[in-house]
């Protein structure tokens, strides 16, 4: 039998590999005499792999009484659904919960056990048996069995304690609980110790209870007043951080005593206050995001980079970094957040999604269904004409770009910390990261709790508190030879909030505070002038080389150093970033840009397979463009290049003189993707 796995972020079924672009069907949403007909509209979209939740209130018809083969209702018959699928020569994703949301009553979960949270021993044995019932149906048809089409199997959905729920039943009200049994745990019973942290005079652990800093928008509630009260707050994450992967390695567990023997991936919202994405890792096959964008990117105007990080961040992390639920259409209430969802918001997002890493996705939803608008294919097998064509024009380009199969050229990181997210002692519009986006610098990410990958410049994007093996994991990346770079935040704190330098940073002699202007800036031979909106740190940096600068009547001073550590060096800035300061020192360290756009708007990334290379250009802008694409990566090549639009196959062939700058018209709102292949004359 084959042995289905993921490998190099690829799904093999045997030594075949699976290329990751499907779309969601919800088989018991739909009339039954209809299945046919909307998969062969997903199966003339050019898709050969589907998914589908498997609900178990609804399979549960009574207490006790499970139907899978349609005895009850034609739209239960789970096991004809999996027989046309197969016939009809799909792959499958199954998705059987136990929760599957989906807009669906009780998220999927019969009343009797929906008053149970997820690791309570009630839910757990009402949830295996279940799990049992459903096994028994879909297990034959498992990709490693003979004739099996199942490829991959979630896990649970989105785990969340959900605190608003469940949190009385947690230790956060009254009654003690994991809360308190968490605590305990997390400092060694030692009650002394979590008072001087917190603050607090308890008593026993049982006392124990959070502090949580208000988390809804735009709502200010108590403020954090010190270093004891963030602590209290950060530790309450940790809880939700540990109950949603304990509940996602009992899910996983569950599922291969049952006996499945195929990738088990878990998927996450696209935020951080509910899951840490590298502990589900721990516990998986693969981590997989979901993502439903505002039309065009227009939430504000962070959206389009917003999106791109989490998809970044996802790759450094993820065995098979692939989008599990990617927008198809919108559920019923977020319609009046995004807006009506157009063509090319379509292409943008799929390219942002290119051009960012990804290396799969699964539309969600591509077939429509009760409480859902705006899908390609609607409840009948019929078309929507403007969205479905372009649907098949991106598996068409996905096809021919096949991501799994390319490099992405940058030697350039930016660390990204889970937990400073989640509590908000960090924003997505982190400094550094608005300064790279609107320079076109394109980057990977890494989590500094893992081993840093060796890129050869690494900027550090966080507050000032990290976890000790964090710091430890900057220092052993510069020591081997990296360069890290900081600015105004660095890292001098351990998560208990107190003084801790492993890495090697000075802190400031003194600060200047209301210094907004324009300044020379010495960086080796180079000056490099700057506006800066922040005020200015001056170093001592006594044993390091001196980054000065003339600040007209405050004289020449030592705003930064360059420190060599082992093989490596630290460069620290005492000013918040701005294009131009990173890319001056970019230019410093003789790190390239593979590609970059000096058109506003427009964003680039460079890719390779062998001797062609893939541009993948998405604009932002509210207007169509006409931009300017500078390539240095592929200025060494031969003569003659070939370019195709892997959009829409057009083809172009450019002289040495007339490809560099690359000019080129990009929609607004929307993108392309180039293939480049060279020959000599």
């Amino acid at each position: 039998m084959p042995k289905v796995e993921i490998k190099r972020q690829k799904i093999l079924v045997g030594k075949k590999e699976v290329p990751l672009i499907s779309g969601e069907v919800h088989y018991w949403r739909l009339n039954p005499h209809y299945w046919q007909e909307a998969l062969r509209r997903v199966r003339e979209m050019g898709l050969e792999i589907i998914s589908t939740y498997v609900p178990w209130d609804f399979h549960e018809y009574k207490r006790g009484h499970f139907d899978f083969t349609g005895k009850t209702d034609e739209a239960r018959n789970l096991k004809a659904f999996l027989d046309l699928t197969r016939k009809e020569g799909f792959w499958l994703i199954l998705r059987p919960g136990p929760y599957i949301y989906s807009e669906w009553p009780r998220d999927g979960v019969p009343d009797y056990a929906y008053r149970y949270h997820r690791l309570h021993p009630r839910f757990l044995s009402y949830a295996k048996e279940y799990l049992k019932q459903v096994s028994k149906i879909f297990l034959p048809y498992l990709a490693s069995r003979k004739n099996g089409h199942i490829l991959m199997l979630q896990a649970d959905n989105e785990i969340d304690p959900w605190p608003d729920v469940f949190g009385h039943q947690y230790g956060l009200s009254k009654k003690p609980g994991l809360f308190q049994d968490f605590m305990c745990d997390l400092y060694k019973g030692d009650l002394p110790a979590l008072n001087g942290s917190w603050g607090t005079e308890y008593t026993s652990f049982r006392e124990a209870s959070p502090f949580i800093a208000t988390m809804l928008p735009n709502e200010k509630g108590l403020p954090l007043k010190g270093d004891k009260e963030l602590k209290r707050h950060l530790d309450y994450f940790k809880f939700k951080y540990w109950y949603s992967q304990e509940v996602a390695r009992g899910s996983v567990r569950m599922y291969r005593d049952l006996g499945v023997d195929i990738p088990i991936y878990l998927n996450t919202y696209p935020f951080f206050y509910a899951h840490d994405w590298p502990a589900f890792q721990d516990v998986s096959d693969a981590v997989g995001l979901d993502l439903y964008p505002s039309n065009e990117l227009k939430e504000d105007e962070f959206e389009h980079r917003k999106l791109c990080d989490k998809i970044r961040y996802l790759a450094s992390v993820s065995n098979l970094p692939f989008i599990a639920e990617f927008q198809s259409g919108i559920w019923h209430g977020r319609h009046y957040e995004t807006s009506v969802l157009t063509p090319n918001h379509y292409r943008m997002i799929c390219l942002s999604a290119f051009l960012a890493g990804v290396k799969g996705w699964n539309w969600y939803m591509l077939v429509n269904r009760d409480n859902w608008y705006m899908s390609p294919i609607n409840e009948w097998g019929r078309v929507r004409g403007e969205l479905y064509d372009v649907f098949k024009q991106i598996v068409s380009a996905f096809k021919r770009l096949r991501p799994t199969s390319i490099r992405k050229l940058t030697e350039i990181g930016v660390t990204f910390n889970t937990l400073q997210y989640a509590a908000r002692t960090l924003t997505h519009n982190s400094p550094i990261l608005v300064a790279l986006y609107q320079g076109d610098v394109d980057y990977d990410m890494c989590d500094p709790r893992r081993p840093i990958p060796g890129k050869k410049v690494l900027f550090y994007s966080g507050n000032q508190w990290l976890e000790k093996g964090a710091h430890q994991n900057l220092r052993h990346y510069v020591e081997k030879g990296g360069t890290l770079v900081a600015f105004r935040s660095f890292p001098r704190k351990d998560d208990d909030f107190r003084p801790y330098q492993a890495v090697g940073f000075e802190e400031p002699e003194r600060t200047l505070f209301e210094f907004k202007r324009q300044f020379t800036l010495t960086l080796g031979k180079r000056a490099t002038p700057i506006a800066v909106n922040s005020s200015v740190y001056v170093f001592k940096a006594t044993g390091c080389q001196k980054i000065q600068a003339d600040l007209g009547t405050y004289g020449k001073q030592t705003v930064g150093y360059i420190k060599k550590i082992g093989k490596g060096q630290i460069i620290h800035l005492g000013m918040e970033p701005v294009p131009d300061l990173v890319l001056g020192v970019l230019n410093y360290l003789k790190t390239p840009l593979m590609s970059y756009s000096v058109t506003r708007d427009v964003k680039t990334a460079l890719f390779s397979r062998g001797k062609r290379y893939f541009l993948v250009v998405v604009n932002n802008g509210n207007e169509d463009k006409s931009a300017t694409i500078h390539l240095p990566a592929l200025e060494k090549m031969q003569e003659k290049m070939a370019v195709r639009d892997l959009m829409n196959g057009e083809k172009m062939v450019f002289s040495k003189e007339g490809r560099h700058p690359l000019n080129i018209h990009v929609a607004r709102k929307d993108g392309r993707v180039l293939e480049f292949a060279f020959s000599h004359r």
